[in-house]
């Protein structure tokens, strides 16, 4: 199939929520692939789909179910009909259990934590312009093997450097950009020397400010958009849960046992993971892999919890997306996915760059590009935070040490 739209490659493709935004932003997807079936059969099962009510969803598009470990550079070009070095961008979000702290954060001890070598392998072999990783916020502050903070990307980036691609990173909201969702994540961009594209400005705010942006959406309008629900998508708690969500208002949720640090002698406390009752009137919680989601005061059903569809929507997937497996499995893809929206907005932002006859400058790079200062700035917190309290972090008795100690993601 021919196109006149740059093409790109999608690796760990999930759910399709980065493939969506990047084509809604007027990308075609020529070659994705996820090693999980359900992800796949979800990815093929959308095909077709009308976007934003003008082209089809991955028209053109070969999908396979395949370990990334596996792939052949030149298989993939073939089976995507293109030709080494015509490829704009390689595109995916290698799993991120290895880095979260949802997880055990065994970052490189894990094997997870390498697929990036070979996403980079696969750079390497069809010689794309440009590179897009997305990974979780802690990252940033993750360790590598014997390293302090934020040792971990630096690693990563040092890798990328040696096979030519300078990089460029940010921290991006996606609240910030349309989605009804508070939700961090860390974004990285590859690019030859001289053709670096820009992270996208936010559209939207906390609050309406002078910059134009407006307030950003809430968990109630994401809910407004879906259709009438089903008896078998409502989930009520029971049980302790059910006593113990009785007088929670919504905004708030059960405590977990806060543990005493040397900086927070009366413990360092968060809410117990699915026990959270959301606000309806703030922007969402981000939406996580697991079934555990929040619970919704719903005015008609009462106390339930948010069903994969609500979710979805959250996430900013159009509602006529069709997510295949179990309950539990729609969940895990959702949680997993990119927003779309956000990567409308970052996938806009790039063609926007795009200058059809300015070549690459394939120079070899010497100097890794600085982080941002902000960025800079998580990563001294870390390290402050870890001479104060990582003592007594390692010190609570039972708790599993790992090497990678990373912010919350």
């Amino acid at each position: 199939m021919t196109s006149r739209k740059p093409t790109y490659v999608s690796l760990f493709s999930g759910a399709g929520g980065l493939d969506l935004g990047l084509e809604m932003a007027g990308w075609r997807t020529a070659y994705a692939s996820d090693n999980d079936p359900v992800a796949v059969e979800t990815l093929k099962g959308n095909v077709g789909r009308k976007i934003e009510n003008k082209q089809g969803a991955f028209d053109g598009t070969f999908i396979e179910c395949a370990d990334v470990r596996a792939l052949d550079p030149i298989s993939v070009l073939d089976k995507a009909g293109l030709r080494r070095g015509s490829v704009q961008l390689l595109a995916g979000g290698p799993p991120c259990q290895s880095w979260s702290s949802a997880g055990h954060q065994l970052g490189f001890d894990d094997p997870r934590g390498r697929l990036f070598e070979d996403f980079l392998r696969i750079a390497d072999g069809i010689e794309p312009r440009w590179l897009l990783l997305e990974n979780v916020r802690g990252l940033l502050t993750a360790r590598a093997p014997g390293g302090e903070p934020g040792s971990a990307l630096q690693h990563i980036r040092r890798n990328l450097l040696a096979h030519g691609f300078q990089t460029t990173v940010s921290l991006l909201n996606s609240a910030d950009y349309g989605v009804p969702q508070r939700r961090v994540r860390l974004f990285m961009i590859g690019f030859r020397s001289g053709d670096a594209p820009l992270f996208p400005l936010p559209t939207h705010s906390k609050t309406a400010d002078l910059e134009g942006r407006v307030p950003w959406l809430t968990l109630g309008h994401a809910l407004t958009t879906i259709r009438n629900l089903s008896e078998a998508e409502i989930f009520r708690p029971s049980g302790k849960m059910a006593s113990e969500l009785r007088d929670i208002k919504p905004g708030s949720g059960v405590k977990s046992p806060g543990k005493s640090e040397r900086t927070r002698p009366n413990g360092h406390w968060g809410y117990k993971q699915g026990a959270f009752v959301a606000d309806a009137t703030a922007s969402a919680r981000t939406v996580t892999a697991s079934a555990q989601q929040d619970w919704i005061q719903d005015p008609i059903r009462g106390l339930r919890r948010l069903c994969p569809r609500e979710c979805a929507a959250i996430q900013s997937f159009p509602n006529d997306w069709r997510f295949h497996g179990s309950a539990v499995a729609q969940y895990r893809l959702i949680g997993n996915a990119v927003p779309p929206l956000l990567a409308k907005a970052i996938g806009r932002s790039m063609l926007e760059q795009i200058k059809p006859n300015k070549k690459a400058n394939l120079a070899e790079h010497v100097e890794l590009l600085p982080l941002p200062p902000r960025l800079q700035y998580h990563v001294r917190y870390t390290e402050r935070e870890e001479l104060s309290n990582g003592q007594s972090r390692r010190a609570v008795p039972g708790r599993r040490v790992v090497r990678s100690e990373l912010a919350k993601a």
